[in-house]
């Protein structure tokens, strides 16, 4: 029994947080949310051993999960270069990148259902290609995205963290992440953006 029920521990943990990056259903949303808080397994000796995960990253949240982006959660510049990392997405995810934080755009740019974009992307077509094939231009996709995640950068060129002049440079760092997001190819290895150059 405890042989099943670790296999089972183990399964959940590798297989809902990719359907879960992917938003493929609430449920594993919230399971992935309630596997990742506590895992309590029961040793041999019969007490019960106890492994809390942290939640999200530095911006509150800002981790894999489903929704974990919250740009107006950005208070620091550390945070916004790891959004804009972030925006590049997961290439353990194929294609998908895990296109859960930015599903709201897709769904406003490209007007087709969660299942069809993954049908297509199944198919072997990055973002860019479904966009073409429904008479969309890539470029649309990419502003849009963009659009979506720069109150962090208005957030801190208001507060006074980073000037005008940086807010324009995150400001391109992000179009060149979501740029590399929506046209990726399958093979190109995730730039990493470390900030500013000095």
């Amino acid at each position: 029994m405890k042989l099943r029920t670790t296999l089972a521990a183990v399964l959940l943990t590798a297989v809902v947080p990719i359907a879960a990056a992917c938003g493929t259903t609430a449920e594993a949303a919230s399971t992935t949310t309630s596997a990742s808080t506590s895992t309590s397994s029961t040793t041999d000796t019969g007490t019960t051993a106890e492994d809390t995960a942290p939640q999200g990253g530095p911006a509150g949240g800002m981790g894999g999960g489903p929704g974990a982006v919250d740009v107006s959660a950005v208070t620091t510049e550390e945070q916004l270069v790891e959004l804009i990392q972030q925006a590049y997405g997961d290439a353990g995810l194929d294609l998908h990148r895990g296109h859960q934080p930015v599903q709201d755009v897709l769904d406003e740019v490209l007007t087709i259902s969660h299942d069809e974009l993954h049908v297509r992307m199944d198919a072997g077509q990055n973002l860019a290609a479904v966009a073409e094939d429904l008479g969309i231009d890539p470029q649309t996709l990419v502003d849009a995205l963009v659009e979506s995640w720069s109150p962090a950068i208005d957030g801190l060129l208001d507060s006074g963290v980073i000037a005008e002049d940086e807010a324009e440079q995150y400001r391109a760092a992000l179009e060149e992440a979501f740029s590399f997001r929506v046209n990726w190819d399958g093979e190109e290895g995730t730039p990493t953006y470390t900030g500013l150059d000095a």
